[in-house]
């Protein structure tokens, strides 16, 4: 009886392991979108595009970018990056801000 205690107590703790493990990769992921949206952002708003279909195809770009959280089924990660790239842009361009808050990166309306 105490060597199935102590294979289910084992059991416990490895999986108690992984759990942290996964947290942390999740966390890790977090924290690299959110600096992938703050690069994105500051990219996007050093860049001159020179009418409204340049401006589009740039926003594209950061979509991309912004997708691949999306497909690998992370939205926290998702989440980030769009928080990040926002919360960038009404820093440093907030008229630019304003106007893409109304036309979400992730597709919402």
């Amino acid at each position: 009886m105490k060597k199935h205690l102590y294979a289910a107590m084992a059991l416990l703790a490895f999986a108690g392991c992984r759990g942290t493990e996964h947290s942390e990769a999740v966390t890790a992921e977090i924290e690299a979108a959110q600096m992938e949206g703050r690069t994105a952002a500051r990219e996007f708003v050093n860049a001159q595009w020179k009418d409204t279909m340049e401006l589009q195809r740039r926003l594209l770009e950061v979509r991309v970018r912004q997708s691949k959280y999306v497909e690998n089924k992370m939205p926290e990660a998702a989440a980030a990056f769009d928080s990040a790239f926002v919360g960038t842009l009404k820093t440093v361009r907030p008229d630019i801000a304003r106007h893409l808050e109304n036309k979400p990166l992730h597709g919402e309306r």
